[in-house]
């Protein structure tokens, strides 16, 4: 999977993760996790990422604007079940110009190697194997002026958020 011109390392070290629980209102007409459902929990898992890394809403638009999505690209790859719990892993790539891309792999947590979830940590390194995930997604995210319009993201951000990227091949 690539987006844009970055292609994503799957085997990457993940920066950040978090743990949902699916819940059974969550489950679609076959009795899985509906595929739309994934994305809250990517959203959750960004919105949380951003907030660790000191750009909370608040700060973000002190920069003077808010960062929106504009694709999402996601591989659905297995299923999950209401009450399975969901760990998502993610990771920022580069950013340029008025974007950024995000990564994220979505697992069981039964699927853990040997590290026990010990809640909203960033992470030392890929505790799954790349083809034990149930998604793997990117999302491009555009920061957007209080005008409504895509501009450069301020150096500021950029700081932050190349303290955390992983260089994309």
């Amino acid at each position: 999977m690539s987006q844009g011109n970055a292609t994503v390392d799957w085997g990457a070290n993940p920066q950040f993760e978090i743990a949902m629980q699916a819940r059974f209102h969550e489950a679609d007409l076959l009795g899985h996790v509906n595929n739309a459902v994934y994305l809250h929990y990517m959203e959750q898992a960004a919105i949380e990422h951003a907030t660790f890394l000191g750009l909370s809403m608040e700060a973000s638009r002190a920069f003077g604007g808010v960062f929106v999505a504009r694709r999402h690209e996601i591989e659905f790859l297995r299923a999950a079940y209401p009450g399975d719990v969901v760990r998502v892993q993610t990771w920022l790539l580069a950013p340029h110009g008025a974007r950024v891309t995000r990564c994220y792999q979505l697992y069981h947590a039964d699927d853990a190697a040997s590290e026990p979830f010990t809640g909203r940590v960033p992470t030392a390194g890929p505790p799954f194997s790349p083809q034990a995930a149930l998604v793997r997604a990117v999302t491009e995210w555009v920061f957007m002026g209080e005008d409504g319009r895509p501009r450069r993201i301020p150096e500021g951000i950029q700081r932050l958020f190349r303290k955390a990227a992983v260089t994309s091949p």
